[in-house]
């Protein structure tokens, strides 16, 4: 009998992704996707800060 063996893929709690966007004429720095998981609704209420404290402390000028 043959053995098959899972690998559980680890995912991140959240995701962010930025990008950048012409603001009359200004670029600026933008959220383009941000995706909170967790069972937990709490926990991702709590990431979903986390990640937002994480973008507004971003200085790419």
């Amino acid at each position: 009998m043959k053995e098959t063996e899972q690998t559980q893929i680890e995912q991140y709690k959240y995701m962010l992704e930025v990008g950048h966007s012409k603001s009359g004429s200004n670029h600026v720095l933008i959220i383009k996707r941000l995706r909170v998981s967790d069972d937990d609704l709490a926990t991702a209420l709590s990431a979903l800060q986390a990640a937002l404290s994480a973008f507004r402390e971003m200085d790419l000028s």
